[in-house]
């Protein structure tokens, strides 16, 4: 039987809140004379918030008030009564960013300065894209930066801090055994891990769960352009790689899928990666080409080789750029 583990049965954003307050109430100035490892561990996490926003943490901290639910924000951390630290705490949900954006006027609007408002986008599980969450001013704060941070004080002798590292490190697992994992072994959090990779190498790339009424699965689109009558860009559905077009007038569907699945195919011609027609849907996002088979390449063991999985990804963005080119 392996070690109960409080955090791994009280999986609600509420626990690691009460979680990541507590840790922050061990930098309070008077917490040092109490446990000096826990005051450090705790700097050290408001140090990583500060350097988020290219700040450096204060020296010295006279003053810290911390608040949940002030201005419905979920923890607001306060340094030297001056610099506001709003701290939005998710696992898998997400906020909108209109609602974010409202939080830092709130501040603004209690008298805040915004340049001493640092906003902290705490998530410990995954999300495929934080473009928008970046442009409504707060920062992600992943579980891996979190980690980066709690790890050194596994040596601390405390419970509640040593079962949420456990806890973190687990979730960090699930998400990177798409590198040890059988190709057909592959969970919901082996394809989150690998789409975030993607976005790592490829430079470019959002993911999320799409649904339609054929299918259901967790999508990766990437190398968008958009010309005035459909949209182009490639997705992975999985185990298929796609090339697919959004179109504007539903009229123009039909001619629209056929010319696109016609320049895709014969843009492959002689490439090591075929590209063949798929069964062509109605839909407004259209499948008009896919690799034939499964785009990613297995070792010798049946689990993932990235680098030949990244060669045929890049050479479909070759036979794509050589459509769009010609096409332009």
């Amino acid at each position: 039987m392996n070690k109960p583990n409080i955090f791994s049965s009280a999986t609600r954003e509420m626990s690691q809140e009460a979680f990541i307050c507590w840790l922050l109430n061990w930098g309070f100035p008077e917490a040092l004379t109490i446990n000096e490892q826990l005051y450090k561990l705790s700097r050290n996490l408001m140090d990583g918030f500060f350097d988020k926003h290219n700040r450096k943490l204060p020296s010295p901290i006279e003053k810290i008030d911390l608040y949940g639910g002030y201005l419905n924000i979920d923890i607001v951390l306060i340094i030297n009564g001056s610099i506001v630290i709003p701290i939005q705490n998710k696992i898998y949900n997400r906020e909108r960013p209109d609602q974010l954006s409202r939080y830092i006027q709130c501040l603004k609007d209690d008298g805040y300065d915004g340049q001493n408002i640092l906003p902290i986008y705490l998530q410990t599980g995954a999300q495929g894209n934080y473009k928008r969450l970046k442009e409504s001013g707060f920062l992600p704060f992943t579980g891996k930066d979190l980690l980066n941070i709690l790890n050194p004080g596994k040596n601390i002798k405390n419970e509640i801090l040593n079962d949420y590292i456990e806890y973190l490190e687990d979730i960090e697992s699930d998400m990177q055994s798409f590198i040890h994992l059988n190709l057909n072994k592959w969970h919901l959090y082996s394809w989150q891990g690998f789409y975030n990779y993607l976005q790592t190498k490829l430079g470019d790339g959002e993911w999320d769960a799409v649904s339609n009424p054929s299918n259901s699965f967790l999508g990766f689109w990437w190398h968008w352009n958009n010309d005035d009558d459909c949209e182009q860009y490639l997705q992975l559905e999985k185990t298929d790689l796609c090339f697919k077009i959004k179109v504007h007038d539903k009229k123009k569907r039909k001619d629209l899928k056929l010319k696109w699945s016609d320049r895709f195919i014969k843009a492959s011609a002689g490439n090591s990666v075929k590209v063949i027609k798929p069964v062509l849907q109605n839909d407004s996002a259209i499948t008009v080409a896919v690799v034939d088979g499964d785009y990613r390449r297995a070792d010798k063991e049946g689990k993932i080789d990235l680098a030949r999985t990244l060669d045929v990804l890049k050479e479909a963005q070759d036979i794509y750029d050589k459509v769009i080119k010609d096409v332009m």
